[in-house]
């Protein structure tokens, strides 16, 4: 079939509008292009899952809700569940223990890091490697990173390298000799920071098409580093890290989800330390960058994984631990509102992301904006901000009447809002994966060719140059993995929710009750990640 040319001086609608008009004429989906106005940018539509197969997953999401908590077993309290401490390996643990470790594992990224920067900044605008080793590669494989691993991306993060660099004014230590050490304000020491930073960065990828634009994709790498680095010089410890990076707070809040985690291995021995270096690092160590005290904190969130703490403690009593998924999820009992914020707006914008992609969002697009008279960015900002506010409208009244149900004041609807938002996580989490397979396994050959010519400069140091790859994985492997995906988000999230609803609600039939109006929001939320995902879907780059 021949390439269709849909022609439009849209910015935001243009991808789409192509898209719509494609499946207007009846064409196929898998296997249709198109090229943009300026003629550089090639659109390729990638079919979405069968009728058949989203509709057995809807049913199987019901049914699976259902059974779920008609057998939950009764439990007295949280159980720890088994650890596997990696550490035991004495290869690794020597390893890790190395002052250099750091630096060797923030190497290969720092080296792509800078390849993005230049290719981005130098290379051709029209054909370069930054937006594909970027957002086809790194922004997508991130969430399979913490998937299998937490935070290990914060371990291997180049701003944190460049960061440290800066302060230590050294190759070998990373004891801060930079700095005026000011307090991280009060104010901002939540996610906030970070979850606005989310919200900016959405915009700019989507409303600006961000993530066709070499120049663009450098400029926000760079500006991420300049708030790394001045974070470090201005305030004490890694206060950016902790609190203001976007990167860090969303794979902190997915990485309650991980099976790898940073812990004590005996608090007692934590508590008769007297000299906590752990916490205060030595000559040899920082400590903890981010502030935190590994005998007292027990969950992902915050640790960075950076094993600063391992190579500081004097009694060997830090481990790297392997664990059941969701532990940290099915352990907590303390709520916080911008976790909780943090966890819906992060199901929102990664659906809002889906949906840019549709035929449907260009067709209401088109429509508002003729009947509204306002052009593109009022609308795609307006509706965009309409996606981040239903969900939480919608869980908010969920969580009233969940309430309602169980007829118990002393349960407030605002704490059963927050505590239930953490069931969303598995969900979000899974949602973010069956969208970046889609991605990843049938764009992420397109590198292959830009191996050889990273600067767009006509090169072809691999004679990779200009040959067409197929996909990484068939279109059928491809819907069958995003199925079961949002299939598995939804148990996790159910289990959660189960588990949320036993830790407010002691009485058995209260917690039954109070599970009926959120689970029913869950399995909405669910079954419009399938209904996305069976949607036609513009891919980022050309095929």
């Amino acid at each position: 079939m021949p390439d269709l040319v849909y022609v439009t001086n849209d910015p935001v609608c243009s991808v789409q509008a192509y898209t719509s008009n494609m499946i207007r004429l009846g064409l196929s989906a898998s296997n249709a292009t198109g090229t943009s106005a300026d003629g550089g940018q090639t659109f390729h539509v990638m079919s979405g899952i069968p009728t058949w197969m989203a509709a057995v997953g809807v049913v199987f999401i019901i049914l699976v809700s259902h059974f779920l908590v008609g057998a939950r077993r009764e439990t007295g309290g949280n159980r720890v569940g088994w650890r596997f401490n990696l550490l035991q390996a004495s290869w690794l643990k020597a390893l890790v223990n190395r002052p250099w470790f750091p630096l060797a594992m923030q190497s290969l990224s720092l080296v792509l890091f800078l390849l993005v920067l230049s290719a981005g900044i130098f290379g051709n605008q029209k054909h370069n490697i930054a937006p594909v080793l970027t957002w086809t590669w790194w922004w997508v494989l991130l969430i399979f990173l913490v998937l299998g691993f937490g935070e290990a991306f914060c371990t291997v993060c180049p701003w944190e390298a460049l960061s440290s660099l800066v302060t230590s004014l050294s190759l070998k230590s990373r004891v801060k000799r930079l700095g005026f050490e000011r307090p991280w304000p009060k104010w901002a020491r939540n996610m906030y920071p970070a979850i606005g930073l989310f919200i900016v960065l959405t915009w700019f990828e989507l409303g600006n098409d961000v993530t066709h634009s070499p120049q663009a994709t450098a400029l926000m790498g760079l500006a991420m580093l300049a708030m790394a680095v001045f974070a470090a010089i201005f305030f004490e410890r890694r206060g950016f890290c902790r609190y203001g990076c976007l990167v860090g707070r969303i794979t902190g809040l997915y990485s309650l989800f991980s099976p790898v985690e940073v812990r004590s291995i005996s608090t007692d021995t934590c508590v008769q330390c007297t000299t906590k270096d752990c916490y205060h690092g030595n000559a040899h160590s920082t400590g903890c960058p981010t502030g935190l005290f590994p005998g007292s904190f027990n969950e992902n969130s915050y640790c960075t994984m950076c094993t600063e703490c391992v190579r500081a403690c004097p009694h060997d009593n830090v481990a790297i631990n392997v664990r059941p998924f969701a532990s940290d999820l099915l352990q907590k009992t303390r709520f916080r509102w911008d976790e909780s914020i943090l966890a819906i707006v992060l199901l929102s914008l990664t659906s809002f992301h889906g949906l840019t992609m549709t035929p449907q969002w260009t067709q209401f697009n088109h429509w508002l904006r003729a009947e509204t008279s306002l052009g593109p960015m009022p609308v795609f900002t307006g509706l965009m901000t309409l996606m981040l506010i239903a969900p939480i409208l919608l869980f908010w009244l969920a969580a009233h009447l969940a309430s309602s149900f169980t007829h118990d004041i002393s349960v407030a609807p605002a704490k059963i809002f927050k505590a239930f938002a953490y069931s969303l996580v598995p969900v979000a989490l899974f949602y973010h994966l069956a969208h970046n397979c889609m991605h990843f396994f049938h764009e992420g050959q397109n590198l292959l060719p830009l191996m050889s010519d990273p600067f767009g400069w006509g090169w072809n140091l691999f004679g990779t140059a200009g040959v067409a790859y197929g996909p990484l994985l068939s279109l059928g492997s491809i819907w069958y993995l995003q199925i079961i995906c949002i299939v598995i988000g939804h148990v996790f999230g159910v289990l959660v929710a189960d588990r949320m609803a036993r830790t407010l609600y002691p009485d058995s039939e209260k917690a039954h009750r109070c599970l009926v109006p959120l689970l029913a929001t869950m399995v909405l939320y669910s079954s419009f990640s399938i209904w996305l995902i069976a949607q036609p879907m513009e891919m980022r780059s050309g095929m």
